[in-house]
């Protein structure tokens, strides 16, 4: 009769199979950081920003400015987190003829349009625009940039949007 007999396994076996489990886990984890550290998530700027609609006299007040009288169909919202900080954004109808003088009366610092001395409202055939550095309103904006489009001869649509510091 023959006789099988086992040959029994050292005991530091199950010891350095685990090494090699640890080892190749740490391996795996190493690379896929860097594998994500080199392609990057495309969707990444945009996570953790939350966009909330506003109303547009707070988007205003937040500026140190005031909505006009006459302002109708406001749309505004806030766009807050990740890297941007905070900006806000809107548009408005308000009637033609108050436009000029509105965007006169808003304080801050005008960005003149090659260095001339004027009040910093460019006319275009389809409208105005005006660029304001640090308006003087508790939101942090570095600027703030208006943009108004005739819309008939009585009626003009005013945008706005603020950037960060």
């Amino acid at each position: 009769m023959s006789t099988i007999t086992e040959t029994p396994t050292p005991a530091h076996r199950p010891k350095r199979r685990k090494v090699l489990w640890l080892i190749a886990l740490v391996v795996t984890a190493a690379l896929g950081g860097l594998a994500y550290a080199f392609t990057g998530d495309e969707d990444a700027p945009l996570q953790g920003f939350q966009e909330r609609p506003i109303a547009c006299t707070e988007a205003m007040y937040a500026l140190g400015w005031v909505l006009p009288d006459h302002a109708s169909d406001p749309r505004c919202t806030e766009l807050s987190g990740g890297l941007a900080g905070h900006t806000e954004s809107g548009t408005f109808r308000m009637p033609r003829a108050e436009v000029r003088p509105w965007l006169a009366s808003l304080s801050g610092e005008r960005n003149q349009p090659g260095g001339l001395d004027t009040d910093g409202v460019v006319e275009r055939k389809e409208g105005l625009s005006l660029s304001v550095l640090r308006p003087p309103g508790s939101l942090e904006a570095g600027e703030v940039r208006v943009d108004v489009r005739w819309e008939g001869e009585d009626t003009a649509v005013v945008t706005f949007e603020t950037s960060g510091r």
